[in-house]
């Protein structure tokens, strides 16, 4: 057992302290300025990962009730802040987005170009989408830590209350168990228009095509009503979802563009609403047929198939000719890559075909600033401004919009 300062909290939400031969320490569960005592649990070549054992000083941002907890006691898999005020989470939360900027990405200057925080209204009861997993003796629920034990989530405090409901029931649902065989996963979804979708993907029909379901209707701030596929993307938490959409709109608004290249484009809410914000032309790809599928019938509802198209394409191998096609102090670019940020053929085209304005919506910060450190390398884009978007609270993780500008209109700004 040791006694320990805690001195910050790292990306993923353990704090860091030092032991007393200096050896750094994660402690899971701990606020900044806590002594603690805690347990080894893991010893490595660099760093230990430590187990809370006993809070001896809290900080006045511990709750006195944990938020996220299963019967048991012990915290929901992937809820790291449940212990602490949601305003606290967001300001660690953004200086981990300020330091991954400096120190990653080597940006100088990172942090005067850092915006305020945008804040979720909620902290609980967001998700409008989750995935839980089957496994023996009746376990429905996430993976945990080792990303193989399936643990059980009787209620998900995450989830918005129509999709908690429906946990309740299913597990309640005999059929249910006797179709839902261990291994298999269910995704529920939840919409305002159409209420809960499910659906249960078996090993059995694993590497078959799936069933096919009805497209979802998923509220906009710019474009109201859109069409999307009920396994198709979409940010789970829709109040700062829509929050992004309009900051994204505002920019290209200001900005004018000729033309939009949108890249890992989904179901069009980028590309669509800056058309519908003004700009002339929108070109869309994604290798997600049901997706493009939906983004085309989307801009066919909305009046804007004639100023923006979609087409289903890798995009690493589509690059070279959507930049070129794109390239210029008129053409401005966006991409929302997932989590292992943008292939390195993307970048080298970003690089070799410049746009006027660069958008990169990640929701890594690690992947980002490994990108950031490439594209902003000097004679190349120069960041303008960084803002967290407070889209999965409770959780480790987090959204970032940056907004770059490219050589021609760095070099004049």
């Amino acid at each position: 057992m040791e006694t320990l300062r805690i001195g910050s909290i790292a990306y993923r939400g353990a704090g860091v302290a030092r032991a007393a031969d200096g050896a750094v320490c994660f402690v899971p569960g701990t606020c900044p300025g806590e002594l603690v005592e805690a347990e080894l649990a893991e010893e490595r070549r660099s760093f230990r990962k430590m187990r809370l054992a006993r809070v001896l000083e809290p900080s006045p941002d511990r709750l006195a009730s944990p938020e996220c907890l299963l019967p048991g006691g012990a915290p929901v898999p992937g809820c790291v802040y449940g212990h602490a005020r949601h305003e606290a989470e967001v300001a660690w939360k953004n200086g981990q987005l300020r330091d991954f900027l400096v120190r990653q990405a080597g940006l100088a200057g990172a942090e005067e170009r850092l915006e305020a925080p945008l804040v979720s209204p909620a902290a609980l009861h967001y998700r409008n989408k989750c995935v839980l997993h089957v496994a023996p003796r009746r376990t429905l629920g996430y993976y945990g830590e080792d990303n193989e034990t399936v643990v059980d989530v009787p209620s998900c405090p995450l989830s918005v209350a129509p999709i908690d409901d429906e946990i309740a029931a299913m597990r309640a649902d005999e059929a249910f168990w006797r179709y839902a065989a261990a291994g298999s996963e269910v995704g529920l979804r939840w919409t305002k228009a159409d209420g809960v979708a499910l659906w249960v993907d078996r090993p059995r029909d694993r590497g078959r095509r799936p069933e096919p379901l009805p497209d979802l209707s998923e509220e906009t701030p710019i474009l109201g009503r859109m069409r999307v596929p009920a396994r198709g993307f979409w940010q789970m938490n829709g109040a700062v979802g829509g929050a992004l959409v309009s900051a994204v709109s505002d920019v290209l608004r200001a900005a004018a563009p000729a033309r939009l290249l949108d890249l890992y484009c989904g179901v069009g809410v980028f590309g669509l609403s800056a058309a519908k914000a003004g700009v002339p032309r929108v070109v869309g790809a994604d290798s997600g047929r049901d997706v493009v599928r939906a983004a085309g019938e989307n801009a066919r509802e909305h009046g804007l198939d004639g100023r923006a198209r979609f087409e289903c394409a890798d995009v690493a191998r589509a690059a070279r000719r959507l930049l070129s096609e794109n390239a210029g102090p008129g053409g401005a670019v966006l991409v929302d890559p997932p989590r292992a940020g943008l292939d390195p053929r993307v970048v080298d085209e970003l690089l070799a075909h410049p746009a006027g304005l660069l958008l990169y919506v990640s929701c890594a910060p690690d992947t980002l600033s490994r990108d950031l450190r490439r594209l902003c390398a000097p004679g190349s884009y120069a960041l303008r401004s960084a803002r967290l978007f407070d889209m999965f609270p409770r959780t480790a993780h987090f959204e970032t919009l940056c907004v770059l500008d490219g050589p021609a209109r760095a070099l004049t700004a």
